[in-house]
């Protein structure tokens, strides 16, 4: 599938401007990677590094922590912090390597549908789209691992034409993009339609056509099914099932496709941002591949493989600037394929039709670095949290796990009665309660209030010796039917049986003030964001 091709050396000499734009944007990525690889966890990575290191320490998935997602981003977070050591530096150095190679598999692709020049311009672009700060692309998002996987099988599919044994490879790779994340499954389903149009282009009969699909789609399955066995022997899969199927679903349940529709047209400004010209470059390409049959083919393919990315960013009915990260390796392709439709016209139009594209991509590359400059080039770890995130307390939250660690033992039990799991992962200590976001606990659908009784019992039973409690609304999500209860309890709780020892104070444009030991017993929050640490009394 795609452009025939030239000699090596004629590629290299055509390809010079492409190939360089690939290079650069390369460097691009690696220096605002490099220069934020030590920025304040989030609550996303807080919680995958935390679970991570739990895996290391033999607990098996759901054992000790609960969580939304399937485990294959904690798998990963495990192996780098095996490699790299268990800080936050390790996970941003992992994240560096995975796009570096998204980026190299996404030029291939784009390569193999429409030649070498779409190939760099697809690789150039995916690498400028997935570091922007308007899609949080440094941060380690589980979507940048189901990119990764998804991109990877997508490859393998169109090597495989239909030999049952790379159909099965895809389809396991594909499996480990579903592991990722639940909505990696849409990429899965896009593969099965390639396998099923596959068939019938090379006229299969029904019994081998429906083998080449049963090799495919047991590869998907595989790894799910690996895992659903090892939480059986772990003795988890109860909790797994409870709160990857059951509570995901009530949680989904609760959005109205007019609420859906509002989350994505409020989103999409953000999504597009500095990179508004290069998506439309996409959709120019998009459009040009169809009307020119030399690339015709390769935008059949590239089509449904932008429709079902979609599919997967809009699953739970939540749209979330990151989430959009899965569909930039096929926006990414969509502008190879406005690169290669030049390739296609007659010698004396070739180079105008060749250097316009590619003009008009370089363009579209420089406005998006300018636009980010600050963010590419200047931003200090603390500046790129407040400017991403706010008065989220993320800087804040390392601060606070090194005082627990420095005044408890290792074997000491915390809770944080919040979503901020980065401080268990900061602190290494063991958390008192599994639920480690609180978001749950504030929605309306009918499992919240039983989650937050189960939360109270397990901290009461765990008596920690720390509890932080995080007095920021973005860490719980609160709404006007939401079940407040546990605010209540906390607050008595931590009256009876406990004193204040540290607190934070937040406020825009201000550094985040600390108070520590006796004086936090008189703190009085000044703003409606902060952080109150307390000590269980001797």
């Amino acid at each position: 599938m795609g452009i025939p091709v030239k000699s090596p050396t004629r590629l290299l000499r055509d390809n010079f401007l492409p190939l360089l734009l690939l290079v650069l944007v390369l460097l691009v990525g690696l220096i605002v990677r490099i220069r934020l690889l030590n920025a304040p966890l989030e609550r996303d990575e807080g919680e995958h590094a935390y679970l991570a290191q739990a895996m290391l320490d033999g607990y098996a998935p759901w054992q000790i922590a609960y969580n939304l997602k399937l485990p294959g981003t904690d798998w990963m977070y495990a192996i780098f912090l095996a490699l790299f050591g268990q800080t936050a530096v390790a996970i941003r150095l992992g994240l560096l390597l995975i796009n570096a190679a998204t980026i190299l598999l996404t030029a291939l692709l784009g390569k193999r549908l429409f030649g070498i020049t779409a190939g760099a311009v697809a690789g150039a672009s995916y690498g400028l789209l997935s570091c922007s700060q308007n899609v949080m692309g440094t941060v380690a998002h589980s979507t940048h691992y189901v990119a990764f996987f998804a991109v990877l099988a997508t490859l393998l599919l169109l090597k495989s034409g239909t030999r049952p044994r790379w159909l099965f490879l895809s389809g396991l790779v594909y499996g480990l993009a579903f592991l990722m994340k639940q909505p990696g499954i849409a990429f899965g389903a896009f593969g099965a339609l390639y396998v099923v149009w596959r068939c019938r282009q090379e006229r299969l009969a029904l019994v081998p056509g429906v083998g080449r699909l049963a090799a495919f789609c047991l590869g998907i399955a595989l790894p799910y099914a690996l895992l659903c066995l090892e939480l059986l022997r772990a003795g988890t899969f109860g909790r797994f099932w409870y709160w990857t199927y059951t509570l995901a679903k009530a949680f989904a349940a609760q959005r109205s496709l007019s609420q859906q529709y509002h989350s994505f047209v409020y989103q999409i400004p953000q999504v597009w941002g500095p990179n508004l010209y290069l998506w439309i470059l996409a959709g120019l390409g998009l459009v040009a591949a169809l009307c020119v049959s030399a690339t015709r083919r390769g935008a059949l393919f590239t089509l449904p493989f932008l429709l079902f990315s979609f599919v997967a960013v809009s699953a739970g009915g939540s749209f979330v600037s990151h989430y959009f990260i899965l569909m930039l390796p096929a926006v990414a392709l969509a502008i190879g394929a406005l690169a290669a439709c030049g390739e296609t016209l007659r010698p004396a139009w070739r180079t105008l039709a060749r250097g316009v594209p590619l003009v008009l991509f370089a363009a579209a590359c420089c406005y998006s670095v300018w636009s980010q400059r600050s963010y590419l080039f200047e931003m200090t770890p603390y500046a790129f949290a407040r400017s991403t995130w706010g008065l989220n307390p993320f800087p804040e939250a390392a601060q606070v796990a090194d005082y627990i660690r420095a005044n408890s033992e290792p074997g000491a039990r915390i809770a944080v009665v919040g979503s901020e799991a980065e401080i268990y992962f900061y602190s290494h200590r063991q958390a008192a309660t599994g639920y480690l976001f609180t978001y749950g606990l504030m929605e309306t659908h009918p499992y919240a209030s039983a989650s937050q009784r189960e939360m109270i019992d397990e901290i009461v039973e765990a008596r920690p010796e720390y509890i932080v409690f995080v007095g920021v609304a973005t860490s719980w999500l609160p709404r006007p039917g939401s079940d407040r209860g546990i605010f209540r309890w906390v607050f008595a709780y931590t009256s009876q049986y406990y004193d204040i020892v540290g607190a934070v104070n937040l406020q825009r444009g201000e550094p985040a003030g600390f108070v520590w030991g006796s004086d936090a017993r008189l703190f009085n929050a000044a703003s409606p964001a902060y952080l109150t640490v307390y000590r269980r009394r001797k």
